[in-house]
């Protein structure tokens, strides 16, 4: 009798340890080895896991049939939380006869060019934007429209590598900078060579210059399904300016954009955004900055938003992201839970103040603050930091969720909350942890 079970490609291990425990025999995992070597969570039950070189796409399909026919297990679906790993789950999808999103739209996508593109073929707002392979690529790209441009790799997820230029000796210092941090960057899978309009692109090389839209972020998951996208939650995102350009300090929810759109109103621009990348199902999540009422659409990926925002979703309203995933990618539908189960909370991101090997890292006055219903910390002693832009992960030592008192001044709220993690280092200072 085969065991039927959903599939989750290439993600990290804190995530293979929640499912595992919250759902127990519901998911097994294709995991980069690497990965596994390093973490510090237990390992799942035997035969949940399927360790591979995930650099190595040709291998994986191979070791997945002879595990699959190993452990008589039958997969029910296939669930993908990771940028990087997205491609590889498209592959096996194809191969497997499963549903999910093609290669083509996990290209468009992922592409921050390629995505803008069709967006402005279907008259759908978004910034300006050109591929830029030198400095004075990018210079000109500036002079063309005239104001503020971000520079950004092709691919890639988060803050890592955005550069605000406000004139053209930062667009150049910017360029170079992506060039020579990117040239030998350990990430193979998230700034792999793929095929744009017929030529292969190397994002190690060719970068975007996007215009600069001000206005407040806000980050929303919905669900694409039966030609109709339902919104699951909307974020407001919370900047501390200090930090490096398009760090997100903090998420909060439920929150409502000021948004002025008349007929289907924002779903159904998020449902012709996500088809006219090719999707025709999915979960996906929406980065978008408020412009004269519109919600002008920087990044959409077909994965729910992760970080902080699944524990923050869990405290606010109940909703699990986790299970809202593998229960989509297994037919069954996903919905929002009711406005009125929704509590007012904000998930802050704790970050080091300064780099160095971590002696002591103390969250007691963070977890002793009434306003504080959640904390957690993803590093411990003997952790090194190291900050932007050599590296962009290792100064993010978890996060801590919290009722604010109020709506506004929420950022020095967050401040005033981070403050309270203590933490030492090995080099001779003693941080307290404050993401300005």
């Amino acid at each position: 009798m085969s065991d039927r079970r959903a599939l989750v490609v290439g993600t990290t291990c804190d995530y293979v340890d929640i499912i595992c425990r919250r759902f127990p025999q519901r998911a097994i995992f294709i995991t980069d080895g690497s990965l596994r070597a390093k973490a510090t969570e237990p390992s799942p039950p035997e035969g949940a896991e399927l360790l591979c070189d995930l650099p190595r796409p040709e291998s994986v399909l191979p070791a997945l049939r002879r595990h699959l026919d190993r452990f008589a297990f039958q997969l029910s679906g296939i669930a993908c939380f990771d940028c990087e790993s997205m491609s590889l789950a498209a592959l096996i999808a194809q191969s497997l006869g499963l549903p999910y999103p093609s290669a083509e739209a996990i290209v468009a996508c992922r592409c921050k060019f390629r995505s803008k593109q069709l967006w402005r073929k279907a008259r759908l707002p978004c910034p300006r934007v050109e591929l830029v392979e030198s400095s004075s690529d990018a210079v000109q790209f500036m002079q063309s429209i005239g104001g503020a441009v971000v520079l950004k790799p092709l691919t890639g997820s988060g803050s890592e590598f955005l550069f605000l230029c406000g004139d053209e000796e930062e667009c150049a210092d910017a360029f170079e900078t992506l060039r020579s941090r990117l040239a030998d960057h350990r990430d193979v899978r998230m700034y792999a060579p793929y095929r744009l309009d017929g030529r292969s692109v190397d994002p190690r090389r060719v970068f975007v210059a996007e215009e600069f839209v001000r206005g407040d972020e806000y980050s929303c998951d919905f669900v694409l399904d039966a030609g109709r996208a339902s919104i699951l939650r909307t974020a407001r995102k919370v900047h501390d300016p200090p930090q490096p350009f398009g760090t997100t300090l903090a998420y909060a929810v439920p929150a409502d954009p000021p948004l002025r759109l008349d007929g289907e109103g924002f779903a159904g621009q998020l449902r012709r955004a996500s088809q006219s990348l090719g999707l025709n199902r999915a979960i996906c999540m929406l980065d978008f900055v408020i412009r004269d009422g519109q919600a002008c659409m920087i990044e959409l990926a077909p994965r729910p938003g992760g970080d902080c925002i699944p524990p923050l979703l869990l405290a606010s309203c109940g909703m699990d992201m986790l299970k809202c995933a593998i229960d989509f990618a297994e037919g069954l539908p996903a919905a929002a839970p009711a406005l009125s189960s929704w509590r007012h909370l904000a998930g802050v991101r704790l970050f080091a103040s300064r780099g160095g090997e971590i002696a002591r890292i103390d969250a007691s006055a963070l977890r002793r603050d009434r306003r504080v219903v959640d904390c957690c910390l993803t590093r411990s002693p003997g952790h090194r930091v190291v900050l932007p832009p050599e590296d962009y992960a290792s100064r993010l030592l978890g996060y801590a969720i919290f009722q604010p008192a109020r709506p506004e001044g929420l950022e020095g709220q967050c401040l005033d909350i981070a403050s309270n993690l203590r933490v030492e280092m090995k080099t001779p200072t003693c941080a307290t942890v404050n993401p300005s």
